[in-house]
């Protein structure tokens, strides 16, 4: 378990900020750095699916484009608050954690958010697991899951269970468990989004679905425009335009898509030997100073810098002697 409370005083707060930056930029006013501040972390892996419960003092936390492609992450979280609570926005969006319910984040999305001093418990799941038994799988960012459902109940009975137990259960028993667990979150996240809707929003419900498995298949193709996808969606532009218009705009949901794509390729191991100029073709670009541009614009380094900091993962155990073991499996999570 990772934790400071044998660091020197003055030094808790920036060893816990380090610590934690592989997966939040933390910031903390000056008086909570300084009173008696304390942190730690205690992770358990479940095969592909990390279950980590964290106690710490209030502070902001910050999920940037720049972190985002720094660490590479694409998965889901589940978190509940098991004391306090915490306040969320990302974009337009602005939620609250719901009390002895569940939040979801999707880690490939920007968000931030502000708790005072709390203790949660937080389900890290790999994206491949879980978004293809998932109505929607990309609206579930901020989902907030609310105690009163019998299956955020189960879920959340369930990870607190899981975590109790883990110190007991080898780990062909902790493998044993991932498809249960993973059926289970499905099962909640589906019972409490919106139902599917019917009549003309059914429509547009299933021209959105269609529309996005299109462009996902497209990615690589640089003639892939809104004119060019209303035309194979036997729709008006204008129609187009307004069905994705709470992500930004068509246009940028297909850049978005495109960055998102590449940035995955330049963290993959498999993809280091490919050179970036093919990496910006496979995302539609056909100038890899325009993919550059972009890339940067988007996630505040470049491609190259991108593809550097996926092999700096840190050692298991730092040279402090602090267990910092956490950060090397959340490192590996997104590898």
């Amino acid at each position: 378990m990772f934790t400071v409370a044998d660091v020197p005083d003055r030094e808790r707060y920036e060893v816990w900020k380090d610590s934690i930056a592989c997966i939040f930029d933390v910031d903390a006013d000056a008086e909570t750095r300084r009173e008696d501040f304390f942190a730690a972390v205690d992770a358990s892996m479940y095969g592909p699916i990390m279950l980590a419960r964290t106690t710490s003092r209030g502070q902001r936390w910050e999920r940037s484009p720049a972190t985002i492609a720094r660490d590479g992450m694409d998965h889901y979280m589940i978190q509940l608050y098991e004391s306090s609570g915490q306040a969320l926005s990302a974009g337009n969006a602005e939620v609250e954690q719901p009390p002895a319910g569940l939040l979801v984040y999707d880690l490939s999305r920007p968000m931030t958010a502000r708790s005072g001093i709390f203790t949660n418990l937080s389900m890290i799941v790999p994206r491949a697991m879980l978004s293809g038994l998932l109505r929607m799988p990309d609206d579930r960012h901020l989902q907030v899951l609310s105690a009163l459902e019998p299956m955020v109940a189960l879920l959340r009975d369930h990870m607190v269970s899981l975590k109790k137990t883990a110190p007991r259960m080898s780990a062909t028993q902790a493998n044993a468990v991932v498809p249960a667990t993973v059926a289970l979150a499905a099962a909640c996240l589906n019972a409490s989004a919106d139902e599917v809707p019917g009549g003309e929003a059914g429509v547009t419900f299933a021209s959105m679905v269609t529309a996005r498995r299109l462009i996902e298949s497209s990615l690589s193709d640089e003639r892939l425009t809104p004119e060019r996808l209303a035309h194979r969606l036997g729709m008006s532009r204008a129609k187009l335009y307004r069905m994705f218009e709470p992500f930004g705009g068509i246009a940028q949901y297909i850049r978005d898509r495109r960055l998102r794509r590449a940035l995955l390729e330049l963290r993959d191991p498999d993809f280091h030997r490919h050179p970036i100029y093919e990496i910006a073709l496979r995302a539609g670009y056909t100038s890899e100073t325009t993919f550059g541009r972009a890339f940067r614009q988007r996630y505040g380094i470049t491609p190259r810098e991108a593809r550097q900091q996926s092999a700096g993962i840190r050692p298991a155990i730092a040279s402090s002697g602090l267990d910092r073991r956490y950060e090397d499996w959340l490192n590996h999570l997104a590898v």
